[in-house]
């Protein structure tokens, strides 16, 4: 699969248009958590949109001197968060299609 390259207004609305479609869905959450790195801003994005907490969790799928190797996926053992309670519905977010 080659690489595909947008610009930064281009991310925006397909994050904003991403926001559309969850919210025409009609499902609900209690807070947004974002992988890191590529989530971050997508969550940002989505929890400010919602104006809903955001928590984030780091992994990482990538290695090698490029960090282009995939291999298999670790995730943080703790979320970095504000407040004791994730909530019962939760919003993962990624970078990734």
């Amino acid at each position: 699969m080659s690489d595909l390259y947008i610009s930064w207004p281009e991310y925006h609305r397909k994050i904003e248009d991403l926001a559309v479609k969850i919210d025409e869905s009609k499902w609900e959450f209690d807070r947004i958590v974002c992988l890191a790195r590529g989530g971050l801003r997508v969550g940002d994005i989505l929890s400010r949109i919602f104006d809903q907490r955001l928590a984030i969790l780091a992994a990482s799928s990538y290695s090698g001197a490029e960090g282009k190797v995939r291999g298999s996926i670790k995730f943080a053992r703790d979320l970095t968060m504000v407040g004791d309670d994730l909530g019962r519905r939760v919003l993962l977010v990624d970078d990734l299609v």
